[in-house]
């Protein structure tokens, strides 16, 4: 069966077209020319008509599908159910499965990659660099290779907290004079009433990555994120959901609440105690927004356990967990005892 696919192409040679987040525009490593993201929706809206024209548009049924036709060589490519973005495995062009990114699968905004494969490849070497024991072939250039720019998809939410809060503070001064000790008690009442806007809590929507790595890569500057356009995943891959955005409400909300909770707290300063009387919160979601943002992963699989290292392609920060070579840490430790017992020889012997 067949899916629908977008192939952004070089408007001046026709080979398949990247996004450079180090030139912030679209680059044909081909002919070397450049284009920017207008281009290229001009361009696809052109074929689009001329496709159209002919008589060649297909009825897509709204099912999974995890086959596509690359339409660079025509090859077959299986892929998985979640894959928006990928590449063909035989003349490795650039593909966009259109047809997965349609109605509530369409994304709101994206971040583009800012961070390009070379600096995250020197991110990731300057991150080992640090580390003692880790096996030889880790930082090979096959394994570097490895390393790939993907597109995970994430629920952003805003909320709107409607806040009534009453309380009753007391500051207390206390001095003496001669024999005498005073104390001075003041009470305040305290109002808070209001509507306290809380913007772009987010949360992971994919579960076949791990959470705990990708938050040791945030926390990302949302601001900079901007309506979806299709060309910026062209070179990278790119996830849809897999979960719905009522299956992670709840923790956002609870999120949203705390924060909240903390914004009330920082606003009643300067008093010894505070005491609540009355706090009456209703928090709203104002707009949801699937967004996808940018990251370098490298996977690498040791003694059976697969081990990865993430690299956040917005701002580098990097966060992962590295196998240990048990070998490398006996000839160290061999080393070491070496050393020592030759030190301990030779100062037996001056001793003597």
């Amino acid at each position: 069966m067949q899916v629908a696919t977008t192939s952004y192409k070089c408007p001046s040679c026709g080979a398949g077209i990247h996004y450079k987040p180090a030139l912030k525009k679209f680059k044909c490593d081909f002919c070397l020319s450049e284009y920017n993201e207008q281009d290229l929706i001009n361009q696809s809206k052109t074929l689009d008509d001329i496709h159209h024209s002919h008589g060649h548009e297909e009825d897509f049924k709204d099912e999974v599908l995890n086959v596509y036709n690359c339409k660079s060589c025509g090859a077959e490519v299986v892929t998985d159910e979640t894959t928006t973005s990928t590449f063909c495995y035989y003349c490795h062009n650039p593909v966009i499965i259109s047809q997965r990114l349609t109605g509530e699968f369409l994304p709101n905004k994206i971040i583009p990659f800012r961070i390009d494969k070379e600096r995250a490849k020197e991110t990731f070497l300057n991150w080992v660099g640090r580390k003692k024991f880790v096996p030889a072939d880790f930082t090979s250039s096959s394994q570097l290779e490895k390393m790939t720019g993907i597109y995970l998809p994430y629920w952003l939410v805003d909320y709107e907290a409607d806040v009534d809060y009453l309380g009753e503070g007391r500051t207390l001064r206390v001095w003496r004079t001669g024999n005498m000790e005073y104390t001075e008690t003041k009470q305040f009442e305290i109002v808070r009433k209001g509507k306290i806007d809380i913007n772009n809590i987010s949360e992971l929507a994919f579960t076949k990555i791990s959470k705990d790595l990708l938050n040791g890569i945030g926390p990302y500057e949302i601001n900079e994120a901007i309506p979806f356009s299709k060309p910026y995943l062209s070179g990278f891959f790119a996830e849809q959901y897999d979960v719905d955005k009522e299956n992670i409400e709840p923790s956002l909300k609870e999120e949203a609440s705390r924060y909240n909770n903390y914004l009330i707290d920082e606003s009643i300063q300067g008093y010894n105690n505070v005491r609540s009387i009355k706090k009456d919160v209703n928090i709203d979601v104002k707009e949801w927004n699937y967004t996808l943002l940018p990251a370098w992963i490298l996977t690498y699989i040791y003694k059976g356990k697969t081990y990865i290292f993430a690299v956040n392609g917005q701002n580098g920060r990097a966060y992962g967990e590295l196998p240990l070579s048990k070998k490398r840490m006996s000839g160290a430790f061999s080393a070491i005892f070496a050393v020592t017992f030759i030190i301990l020889l030779i100062g037996g012997i001056l001793i003597w």
